[in-house]
């Protein structure tokens, strides 16, 4: 993994000045801050598990609650960050230079529309992978395994990403393949179709399992806390994809655990967002949802109209659609973007 891939999201931060005289962010470990990192992502599935298994026909009737939720909290919010966090990063202002530097950006999602038009199934498979790399990396730093070996590196991020998706599709294809069948206008799928996404499903979910156990069991000096906490946490985003409607659970994990874990993370890089990193947590994080307007408030003019002008209607199921479609043609970008922070390490 380069050493340049950021996501630690990690707090709370203290500064202390380099030998040089320059500022520097420190975060501390996350195994020391649980209630911060852990308990919100850990609670919130909790419960979707217990919804799963005593009102399962809730997650299918509601699954678009959580994907709903997280466009005002966290997840298109800490995606609309990257207005701000490539102004920042580049030393950029006014809204012409803004503009002008956020045009690579765009020509990504330009991109990405066009082989979602031309190659519609490719681009969704694409989009797919891309989601457990990018989930799989977000949580590696999250979790506090910056300073581990590649091999574990890689060994989580392909474990964790895998965890998230793989049970969706091995246990409910049809659901799970339902929005992308809506977003690409693809007939509702049977057959052999169907049976291809449950054994890829399958296969992705073994295959997440096995490295996910591998790699928390695997000797840590100092780490049994951090490798317990990983099973834990391993065993409840498995029960919750086996258990919930594929878009409730994934739509879940998104909310409680990627985007949340992401927010904060920004909410404390002074190269993400003005807030004062000594602010206390809620207040930065209300400051981050604030700096991401420029570009929230845009995005939340195009989905309601991709919704009406694809699908013809605005119910919430729709509008989820249209929010996966955008994510489809934004991750990329995001991503690559996400990868230009500064690495910190606890």
């Amino acid at each position: 993994m380069s050493r340049s891939m950021t996501f630690t999201f990690a707090s709370p931060v203290r500064r202390e000045q380099s030998p040089a005289g320059a500022e520097r962010l420190r975060v501390a470990a996350p195994t020391s801050t649980f209630l911060r990192q852990r308990a919100l992502p850990w609670g919130l599935m909790t419960l979707g598990v217990a919804l799963a298994v005593f009102e399962p026909a809730l997650t299918f009737s509601y699954g678009w609650a959580p994907f709903l939720i997280s466009l005002f909290l966290f997840g298109m919010p800490h995606g609309a960050m990257d207005w701000a966090v490539r102004n920042r990063l580049s030393g950029t202002s006014g809204l012409g230079p803004c503009l002008i530097g956020f045009l690579p950006y765009l020509a990504w999602m330009a991109l990405s529309i066009l082989l979602l038009v031309l190659l519609p199934i490719a681009t969704v498979a694409a989009f797919m992978v891309l989601t457990i790399v990018h989930f799989g990396t977000a949580d590696l730093f999250a979790t506090g395994r910056v300073g581990f070996s590649a091999l574990r590196r890689n060994l989580f991020i392909l474990g964790r990403g895998c965890l998230v998706l793989g049970p969706a599709f091995a246990f409910h294809p049809q659901a799970a393949w339902a929005p992308f069948a809506l977003l690409i206008g693809q007939p509702e799928p049977t057959g052999s179709f169907l049976l291809t996404l449950e054994a890829t499903g399958l296969c992705v979910m073994v295959f997440g399992t096995v490295l996910a156990v591998s790699e928390a069991t695997l000797p840590a000096r100092g780490r049994p806390l951090l490798a317990l906490h990983e099973l834990v946490e391993t065993v409840l985003i498995l029960a919750l994809g086996i258990l919930a409607s594929p878009l409730f659970a994934i739509g879940l994990f998104f909310l409680s655990t990627h985007a949340y874990r992401h927010s904060v993370r920004l909410a404390s890089e002074p190269m993400s967002t003005a807030s004062d990193g000594e602010a206390p947590l809620p207040r930065r994080l209300l400051r981050m949802h604030l700096d991401c307007l420029p570009l929230l408030v845009p995005t939340f003019a195009i989905i309601p109209v991709w919704s009406y002008l694809q699908f013809g209607r605005l119910d919430p199921y729709a509008l989820v659609c249209a929010t996966i479609g955008f994510f489809v043609i934004s991750t990329l970008p995001h991503h690559l973007l996400g990868l230009r922070l500064p690495d910190f390490r606890p």
